[in-house]
């Protein structure tokens, strides 16, 4: 009676870990759907270079090492992701909710990020070169030692980010609300700031290139 009881408890057990690596591994697939509903799943080194992936619901998913080099992300939710290493080069995040995402170290060279949002996100030493993030919401993120060279911030909303150390030389930063921003260290040659708001709320003037005139 005994060894029938210890091999039921062994079937059951051996059942339970069959159905947690299954349901992991549906998980881990749930992108591949054709309205993607990822919330809280582990998708950490996923190789998905190129997906159509508009609209889907990412909050709060690892892509730490993920791939989404030139995916289609247009109005995809991305708040609290964790997405550190992240590839995102060339990807389409348009109208994308990306608030309170952590982005350290992401690459985002020439990814399209315009009317984003990314207020509360983490993009600590981020690659961010030649990103469009045009009207993109950043208030109060935290841009430390990111590079931004050459990307066009026109009418960004920067309040309070952190910008310190950053590289912003050749960005467009027209019309940009930059009030109460932190810009300890950072390099702003040939930056265009005409009609930027500036941290102290002054409005650049014309000819304001690399400083606030």
């Amino acid at each position: 009676m005994r060894k029938n009881a210890a091999r039921y408890r062994f079937w059951l057990l051996a059942l339970a870990g069959l159905l947690i690596h299954d349901a992991a591994l549906a998980a881990s697939d749930c992108w591949k759907a054709p309205a993607p509903q990822c919330r809280g799943a582990d998708l950490k080194w996923v190789d998905m270079r190129g997906a159509k992936l508009d609209g889907a619901d990412f909050e709060g998913v690892d892509l730490e090492h993920a791939n989404l080099r030139g995916a289609s992300l247009k109005g995809a939710n991305f708040k609290g992701a964790h997405m550190n290493h992240t590839s995102l080069q060339q990807a389409d995040l348009r109208e994308a909710n990306l608030d309170s995402a952590d982005l350290a170290y992401a690459h985002l060279e020439s990814a399209n990020l315009e009317r984003a949002s990314l207020k509360g996100a983490r993009l600590v030493k981020a690659d961010l070169k030649l990103t469009d993030l045009e009207g993109a919401s950043l208030e109060g993120a935290s841009l430390k030692n990111s590079d931004l060279s050459g990307a066009d911030l026109e009418s960004a909303q920067l309040q309070t980010a952190d910008l310190e150390g950053a590289h912003l030389g050749m960005a467009n930063l027209k019309k940009a609300n930059l009030a109460g921003a932190k810009l300890k260290n950072t390099r702003l040659h040939g930056a265009l700031l005409k009609g930027a708001v500036w941290t102290d709320g002054r409005t650049c003037g014309i000819g304001s290139i690399g400083r606030c005139k």
